[in-house]
């Protein structure tokens, strides 16, 4: 069942944050932790989109589309000042089609640890514009 709610949607994305470090702790190099790591991004955009009342894709390609979802919540990749790429790499790489991967297919030159800490401070971001007041329309 799809959450319904902005806290429903921080709720599973806490928990996809939750399984990805549990995969990075005991498997380092392991693109499940990447993957899953997307999947916390995602529902984070989702949740911010959902609390400022914006409509988002929640099926296909466009529902898992992080560039897209990030540009509807009102950012811009100049906000994310990432010299390193750990977090535009989400935005710009990350692809559902990795559940079948054993490696990271776009080979950024990035490590795993540099990935995982990428999306923690991504979703920190995201996280905290959700606990911010809505934006007024």
């Amino acid at each position: 069942m799809s959450p319904h709610t902005y806290q429903q949607w921080l709720a599973v994305a806490k928990q996809r944050a939750s399984d990805a470090e549990a995969i990075s702790k005991h498997q380092p190099q392991s693109v499940g932790s990447v993957y899953l790591a997307g999947y916390a991004i995602e529902c984070s955009l989702k949740a911010l989109l959902h609390r400022q009342g914006r409509p988002f894709p929640q099926h296909g390609n466009e529902g898992h589309n992080l560039k897209g979802l990030w540009e509807a919540s009102g950012f811009r990749l100049c906000d994310l000042q990432d010299t390193k790429g750990i977090q535009t790499f989400f935005l710009q790489e990350w692809n559902t089609a990795w559940r079948y991967e054993t490696t990271i297919p776009s080979n950024p030159g990035l490590a795993i640890a540099d990935l995982m800490q990428g999306a923690k401070l991504l979703t920190g971001k995201i996280q905290t514009a959700v606990r911010r007041r809505p934006k007024r329309r």
